[in-house]
């Protein structure tokens, strides 16, 4: 993502990667690249993105609500002035000014880049949880996929799971690319083990 151009494809490939809800995706975009604006602008006002349909681009506005009298000029606009923009605004409306994006360049991208693939984690970690909590003690077959330290990390579906070293059996040695029976053990949204457990050592394996 070097710039701010169209991004329809970018969130339709990592849409596809991570089998996460477009959405998610596009909000995540957005949140990164106001991040950026942010920091960029130095701005007190209230900030929206908002992507343009037809050319597939991120817009920034600058928001002020409309009210009378004005207490907070940076984030409020009163009605004269508001009006002297669109005649049909009332009290409680909002003024948008757009913002120039061209300006946010790299520095933009990098910002975008990390808050989207914190975002990308949080929905993977949802979306495991969601398939994968209610399936503790369900017997999986999966591929092992790499080997960290003492622990094995295998592919189960679309997602990965880690067998600890003290949920595989000391008679048995795996390789990469091996086929293997596990008992899903745990699944864990947050900390340290966050994601899914498997075993090899399970009572259940045995029965």
């Amino acid at each position: 993502m070097s710039s701010l151009g169209t991004i329809n494809q970018f969130v339709e490939l990592l849409s596809k990667e991570k089998g996460i809800d477009p959405k998610v995706i596009l909000d995540a975009v957005k949140d990164a690249v106001l991040v950026a604006a942010r920091g960029q602008f130095h701005t007190n006002e209230e900030l929206v993105a908002e992507m343009d349909a037809r050319s597939g681009t991120i817009l920034i506005f600058g928001v002020k609500k409309v009210v009378d009298p004005v207490t907070d000029p940076d984030k409020e606009i009163s009605l004269n002035d508001a009006k002297a923009i669109d005649s049909t605004l009332e009290i409680g409306g909002e003024v948008r000014t757009p913002k120039p994006t061209e300006s946010l360049g790299r520095i933009s991208a990098q910002k975008a880049k990390q808050v989207i693939l914190q975002k990308v984690r949080e929905a993977e970690r949802e979306n495991i949880f969601s398939e994968y909590s209610g399936r503790v003690g369900e017997l999986v077959t999966c591929v092992i996929k790499r080997i960290e330290g003492q622990d094995l990390i295998a592919d189960v579906g679309k997602s990965e799971a880690r067998i600890p070293k003290k949920e595989q059996s000391r008679l048995e040695n795996f390789s990469v690319g091996d086929r293997v029976r596990c008992i899903i053990k745990s699944v864990e949204k947050a900390g340290k083990n966050a994601g899914v457990t498997i075993s090899r050592a399970a009572p259940e394996l045995v029965m």
